[in-house]
């Protein structure tokens, strides 16, 4: 791998000129909430040492390889990747606020090659079969619609013995964690907007379902309008649109009401919101479709504390004892074959 600290260096000379006042009105807001702290060398320090772990646990030397970063949003951790060596990284992702800053990123610090953003779900992509050397999933697996279909998609886009990297937030074994998730779900799908713990609701997803049918079908009244929006949790907007298609045609009212033991869906997007996960039951789900895969629990370390990051090498050691506890959890799965 490429020397840590040069590494760090660079990501900091990007940032920051990113994330300076003056490109406020070029990039969207939301990258400074997100990566406000890599205009400082500790923040880069911090986030370049998250992704060298990501990458020794897998036992993985990105310098030369391809890699698909698979949901990545404005780009950080495939622009580290870029910078420790890797000859391509392609970053995919559905977000209409995200991925253009990213693209816009690369325009503005030359940064292709190595990197290429593209618009597109991860569960259905053009790129060849076994055209990496690496896919990485961070903090995106919860938010994909239809999980078997990625998981079909990484085995067909993965070189026999590539390795699909997977972390994620969203540790269903641990019950503070998934009781706060559940929380999530609730204010998102039926509101308030606002600010809650770190997210931001702009709109709650009932109120959006609510505008796309009565944009669609303007002769139902309000009561109406607000009952089908109640009825169609968790379906897209073409689902929606097919549901009170059916319901004007049949009568019958859909029955898809939120209940807190599903994360609800944006209906716009198909985006999926903060799933949890049971990473041991998730390990045995990616071996169906062709992985040899092992799961890890995640106490921290990234901010380069010894006595954390000798914790969480101890919590991983004794996985999966450390997993109720664990903020946060890691695959790492082996294409076979």
């Amino acid at each position: 791998m490429k020397a840590f600290e040069e590494v760090s260096r660079r990501l900091h000379a990007i940032y920051r000129q990113a994330l300076a006042d003056s490109n406020r009105a070029r990039y969207d807001e939301e990258l400074w909430r997100y990566y406000g702290h890599l205009a400082t060398l500790p923040g880069c320090l911090k986030q370049t040492r998250y992704v060298y772990d990501l990458c020794r646990l897998a036992h993985f030397d990105p310098e030369g390889k391809v890699i698909l970063d698979a949901g990545c949003g404005f780009g950080a951790l495939a622009i580290i990747l870029g910078l420790m060596g890797a000859h391509q990284v392609h970053g995919v992702d559905i977000s209409p606020t995200r991925l253009p800053t990213f693209q816009q990123m690369i325009e503005d610090f030359q940064l292709s090659p190595p990197l290429n953003a593209h618009f597109a779900s991860a569960e259905r992509l053009d790129f060849p079969a076994a055209s990496f050397d690496m896919i990485l999933s961070n903090e995106a697996i919860s938010h994909y619609h239809d999980v078997d279909a990625f998981l079909a998609e990484a085995a067909r886009l993965l070189k026999p013995g590539g390795v699909l990297l997977i972390a994620d937030g969203n540790n269903a074994v641990n019950p503070r964690l998934a009781a706060h998730t559940r929380e999530l779900w609730l204010r998102f799908e039926n509101g308030p907007a606002g600010p809650f713990d770190g997210h931001r609701v702009k709109k709650p997803y009932v109120e959006m379902r609510a505008e796309i049918i009565q944009e669609a079908f303007p002769q139902l009244d309000e009561s109406q309008v607000q009952e089908l929006a109640r009825r169609t949790s968790r379906m897209t907007r073409e689902q929606i649109l097919q549901a009170v298609q059916s319901y004007l045609e049949t009568g019958v009212l859909p029955d898809s009401i939120y209940a807190p033991v599903e994360c609800p869906v944006n209906p716009l997007t198909g985006a999926v919101l903060e799933r949890l996960f049971h990473p041991a039951q998730l390990a045995k789900q990616i071996e169906r479709f062709g992985f040899r895969a092992s799961h890890y629990a995640y106490l921290g370390g990234a901010g380069g504390n010894p006595l954390v990051r000798l914790a969480n090498t101890l919590g991983m050691a004794l996985t999966p004892l450390t997993l109720r506890w664990a903020r946060s959890f890691r695959i790492v799965a082996v294409r076979t074959g």
